[in-house]
């Protein structure tokens, strides 16, 4: 575990892709998964880690040999209505590594013990599982992820609580 680098944009490109089209193949549409490419994302994890975000974070997850598995990202909260200024943007770990402990210690990288907000897949019930294990929790507040039309409720735990948005 350690923070991400601009040398991994190429390696959270291609984790990135490939993360969504397993973990969310039965939850958003074939076209639009078919359609990520991995060297488009590379250049956005590029532009992101070479601007110095102060108030984020980006932590990865490798092996031994340096192979990345997976990574999280989090920071100030996104939503006008945030009920923690802390946001967990992302946890993704490829699907041959799940249940060995990566996604508990990127969340602990990334999160640590503080109150905290994040959006996941309503039909995500893995997620929502494992995030209820750190005392996550609906908060009421719904959204529809833009680009699938997928729906996603907001978990938080901690914070001052939030309204249906």
């Amino acid at each position: 575990m350690r923070p991400g680098r601009v040398g991994d944009a190429d390696a959270l490109g291609r984790v990135h892709t490939q993360v969504w089209r397993e973990a969310y193949a039965s939850l958003m549409p074939a076209a639009f998964l078919g359609g990520l490419d991995a060297a488009q994302a590379a250049e956005r994890w590029r532009l992101r880690l070479e601007v110095d975000e102060p108030d984020s974070v980006v932590v990865v997850a490798h092996l031994p040999d340096g192979e990345l598995v997976g990574f999280a990202t989090a920071g100030l909260t996104r939503d006008d209505d945030g009920p923690t200024a802390w946001e967990l943007y992302s946890i993704n770990v490829l699907a041959a590594h799940h249940g060995t402990g990566v996604a508990d210690d990127l969340l602990v990288a990334a999160v640590g013990d503080r109150p905290a907000s994040l959006w996941v897949l309503t039909g995500n019930h893995r997620a929502q599982s494992f995030y209820s294990r750190y005392q996550f929790a609906p908060d009421g507040s719904t959204k529809v992820h833009e680009a699938t039309g997928a729906a996603e409720i907001r978990l938080t735990r901690g914070g001052t609580g939030a309204t249906t948005g």
